[in-house]
């Protein structure tokens, strides 16, 4: 976890000047949370030998994980001094890399190994080959070109300023948070941005919330030349062969070997790593990798950590069985609502972005807990869209095998539509939405962001089940999820790791047929039989517990006054806002007090 930024300005001018040296500083220092372990600049004038080339400016705030001593310090340059490259996140596979790159290296940084695979390789070539959660600004001097790129999963966030208006005074820039844009954009709203939220409880990429602002996507990268942008995706999990009808035995296996080297990899640091436990079934297969790991390395296995929320059990038994059973060192986190109200605004403060998943309280919770004593945590985060951990899958699995036989009669092609799921998951639906936001936004952007030619849409072949987690791999994951994460360790100086977000992983589970998913009312199929035997029995029969803050108490009680001083909110219909309850009034909640901390307006 750390913090990038940069500018870049096309009107040829020195970028080195004091103002925006100042500028660059500004936006580093507003994310120093993210790397208070050091910071680093690079200043780069125009090519003298290139009429009208741009001059940028690469800044960085440290986390330091790996490779702790100076020369692990960025913006980092490669051997030939061609490309400059600054990164946010980790490459988990570096050794590998290396080892395949050979020569001399001057740190045991996975940076210095990126920059270096990018030269040696190019850009796409190195994306392919990377296994991480990263998000990187990579400046070529010979061709004069900014590459931005992202994660296949979003796990790293990328969000840019382009005011297009401008012409030949145009300004680019970037950041890995929101915040550090503030003294770019003017803090009005974009409307699409707005109707999303309404819609998701969050903004998806490419959107971002104010204008002239925009999300690099997961799995996709931008170039900047000659004053123009190219957004492209890097990452096509489409294109990735289906299973090929090997018997369960067999999967299982293949599945814990895979699971065994994701949690081998995201194991790699220089410093201590901790575990979150919530005793569910995706946790606890990770907590068993890691207990596997330590025994083989002949090392101590990471710590485990539980949220308790309100004094609520439930998944505290478990957890602690779990932790027992594999001799993992635990602890209990407690979480009051009492203090929700303070918890809300410290969200708001943190959330470049309005964010109505309530799970981020508990999160920050978490974060701070560890905050001081840990840089690393490992999550189960991405188990559920892998391998059909949700609720709603029971249902869509049930009308899939109903609609598969009434296909094989001739009456139907028992396929599911993405757009119709997506649609029927919405907090506020489309007529709702039109009426909130006034005038200001038809409510129809989730219909344009799941056009036809959108990559949402480009699932692999299968029923309902296989196209709905497709679906929330590419929308709920890659814009919830992991946002929630990211924003919650880095707000105390630590960086989330999911094994199960490991793109082999979700590739290599795309291609299951739906009983290795769900089975009646049993989910994650496959993956409790690949645990069957490693965890206590309790723990793999349990139902699923969500991790969300209880809403409806807080909201009838210690959030009530917050509720009557903050609803409704003058930046939406005042009607539209007075009959909401449950999801729907926090959403409107955390809407109005994340725009009154950042001064959001039309």
């Amino acid at each position: 976890m750390c913090g990038i930024a940069g500018i870049v300005q096309s009107n040829g001018q020195n970028i080195g000047n004091p103002n925006s040296m100042a500028a660059i500083r500004g936006m580093t220092g507003a994310m120093r949370h993210r790397g208070p372990d050091g910071e680093g600049y690079v200043f780069l004038s125009p090519a003298a030998s290139t009429p009208g080339s741009p001059a940028i400016a690469l800044g960085h705030r440290r986390l330091a994980i790996l490779d702790l001593s100076p020369a692990g310090a960025q913006p980092m340059r490669s051997h030939d001094g061609r490309f400059t490259i600054a990164l946010n996140g980790e490459i988990f596979n570096y050794r590998e890399l290396r080892a395949e790159l050979g020569g001399e290296f001057r740190s045991g940084a996975d940076t210095e190994v990126l920059v270096e695979a990018c030269a040696a390789w190019g850009v796409e070539k190195t994306l392919d080959r990377v296994n991480g959660m990263f998000a990187f600004a990579l400046w070529d001097s010979r061709e004069q070109e900014l590459t931005l790129a992202r994660d296949r999963n979003g796990e790293k966030p990328l969000v840019y300023f382009w005011d297009e208006a401008r012409g030949s005074q145009s300004v680019f820039a970037f950041a890995s948070e929101l915040k550090a844009l503030a003294g770019l954009h003017s803090s009005r709203l974009d409307p699409a941005a707005v109707d999303a939220y309404l819609a998701l409880g969050y903004v998806p990429a490419p959107l971002a919330i104010f204008r002239d602002c925009r999300k690099v996507p997961p799995g996709h990268l931008l170039r900047l030349r000659a004053g123009r942008i190219d957004v492209r995706r890097w990452w096509f999990p489409e294109k990735t062969p289906a299973a090929d009808g090997r018997p369960q035995g067999d999967r299982a296996a293949e599945l814990r070997s895979l699971v065994a080297d994701a949690v081998r990899l995201r194991l790699r640091a220089d410093v201590p790593v901790a575990l979150s436990l919530s005793g569910g079934v995706d946790s606890s297969a990770i907590a068993v990798e890691c207990a596997g790991q330590a025994a083989a390395l002949e090392c101590r296995a990471p710590e485990a950590f539980t949220v308790v929320i309100d004094g609520d059990q439930t998944d505290l038994p478990h957890a602690r069985a779990v932790a027992r059973h594999l001799s993992l060192r635990h602890h209990a986190i407690e979480v009051r609502s009492q203090a929700a109200a303070k918890q809300l605004d410290l969200a708001s403060a943190h959330y470049d972005e309005p964010f109505a998943d309530s799970s981020a309280l508990p999160s920050l919770a978490l974060a701070s807990a560890l905050a001081g004593h840990y840089k690393v945590i490992l999550n189960g985060d991405g188990g559920d869209e892998a391998f059909a951990g949700y609720r709603h899958y029971e249902h869509i699995a049930a009308k899939q095998f109903l609609k598969a036989t009434a296909a094989a009669a001739g009456f139907g092609d028992g396929a599911g539509r993405i757009g119709v799921y997506v649609q029927s998951k919405t907090t506020f639906r489309l007529r709702e939405r039109s009426r909130l936001l006034a005038g200001h936004a038809s409510g129809a952007t989730l219909q344009e962001l799941l056009a036809s030619d959108s990559y949402l849409q480009i699932a692999p072949a299968g029923g309902a089940l296989q196209r709905a987690l497709w679906s929330d791999r590419h929308l709920h994951l890659a814009n919830d999820l992991t946002y929630k994460v990211d924003i919650a360790l880095a707000a105390y100086g630590m960086e989330g790791r999911a094994p199960f977000l490991d793109h082999r992983i979700l590739e290599w589970a795309q291609g299951l047929d739906a009983k290795h998913l769900v089975r009646g009312r049993q989910k994650k199929v496959l993956l409790r039989e690949t645990y069957r035997n490693a965890l206590p029995a309790g723990v793999l029969d349990r139902a699923k517990h969500g991790f969300g803050a209880p809403i409806a108490a807080w909201l009838a009680g210690p959030l009530k006054e917050t509720v009557r001083a903050s609803l409704p909110c003058p930046l939406l219909d005042p009607e539209g806002q007075r009959s909401a309850s449950g999801q729907r009034l926090w959403t409107l909640l955390t809407f109005a007090r994340w725009a009154q901390k950042w001064g959001a307006q039309w």
